[in-house]
């Protein structure tokens, strides 16, 4: 049988009312799904929760805190092993930061102007993933490659052969974001175009 892992989502935020707020709406949200919901009011003490956890987190990390935070803060949480995705979240400009903080290694931005049910419709894709742990050979290849969830998306709509506009329609994201993310895939997978990545996508099945 395989085991499965349950991902909890750590929110990391400074400013208290927005963060409990938002935390009690992902609690009732995915409470079903036997997911826990966590919070930190800064990076330091997020980096401290993580430690003393074995647990499987996805990150909604604020990049607009004093001490560690912004791009810095993303590469610092996409270096731990036990994170599996950091989501930016930020009242800073979406179209300006977006990029930067995918570049940087998040999954995606999300402007703090969006409502908590468009919030939820974002992460649940990512925190109700359930990663393969069955020890196979397929298994370990694939864990050779660190695509997010978002880059895996991206790959899937390149294998079906659609052009960068339409992904970033498809995903509600700027085109400048698909190609960022597609240079983030070409690296990963050690490939220079579409077609090379999309046939080791397929001999190592990592298309969804």
């Amino acid at each position: 049988m395989t085991a499965i892992t349950k991902k909890s989502l750590l929110i990391i935020d400074d400013h208290p009312v927005y963060r409990d707020a938002l935390s009690e709406k992902l609690a009732l949200e995915f409470v079903t799904d036997g997911i826990d919901v966590a919070v930190a009011s800064s990076a330091h003490e997020g980096l401290e929760l993580i430690e003393k956890t074995n647990k499987h987190w996805v990150i909604l990390l604020d990049i607009l805190m004093p001490g560690l935070s912004g791009l810095a803060g993303i590469k610092v949480f996409k270096e731990l092993s036990q994170v599996e995705e950091v989501v930016a979240i930020s009242g800073l400009d979406e179209h300006a930061w977006e990029p930067k903080a995918v570049s940087a290694g998040a999954a995606m931005f999300l402007s703090k102007n969006n409502t908590a049910e468009f919030i939820i419709r974002k992460l649940r894709p990512l925190v109700t993933h359930q990663p393969d742990n069955v020890v196979t050979r397929e298994a370990v290849e694939k864990k050779d490659f660190r695509l997010t969830q978002r880059q895996t998306e991206v790959l899937d709509l390149i294998s079906q052969g659609h052009p960068n506009k339409l992904i970033a329609d498809y995903l509600g994201i700027s085109e400048q974001t698909v190609k960022i993310h597609i240079n983030q895939i070409f690296k990963e997978l050690r490939v220079f175009n579409r077609t090379q990545a999309v046939l080791k996508a397929q001999k190592h099945q990592l298309l969804l």
